[in-house]
């Protein structure tokens, strides 16, 4: 029988190495704060709603708008790719949400509106495949 803090191996006892912490105070601080300013998924949603709205959002909302949609599409397409979905369907809203997310706002307002229609749809679509797959629990 080996000692305490040793394992058996035979034929010899081994020490066991002492645990530590993966990540340090800071790490942890890091993390944490990354939790803390992650959305949850009915904020999505409604980011989306508002944009796809009978009502069209204020002009000077725009940059808002299209700034917490592209936050919520990044954090869709990150569980996407985390999960390793395999869906023929969340791969094509993937590759759909990385183009969209990376293009500019247009300065004319009526272009501004569709891109921000486009991108909302697109946020709710993904959102809503993700539910159909079980990758995330359905928002209603």
């Amino acid at each position: 029988m080996c000692p305490p803090g040793f394992t058996e191996r035979r034929p010899r006892c081994r020490p066991i190495a002492p645990w530590s912490p993966p990540l340090d105070a800071e790490g942890l601080a890091r993390v944490a704060g990354q939790l803390r300013s992650t959305r949850s998924l009915e904020a999505i949603l409604d980011d989306a709603g508002d944009v796809l709205g009978d009502q069209a959002p204020p002009e000077t909302e725009f940059g808002d708008l299209a700034e917490r949609l592209r936050k919520g599409l990044t954090h869709l397409v990150d569980i996407a790719v985390a999960a390793k979905e395999r869906d023929a369907q969340v791969a094509c809203l993937v590759q759909r949400g990385l183009m969209l997310r990376a293009a500019a706002i247009p300065g004319d307002s009526r272009q501004a509106l569709a891109y921000l229609r486009r991108m909302a749809d697109l946020t709710s679509t993904l959102l809503e495949r993700l539910a159909d797959t079980r990758t995330v629990r359905s928002v209603a």
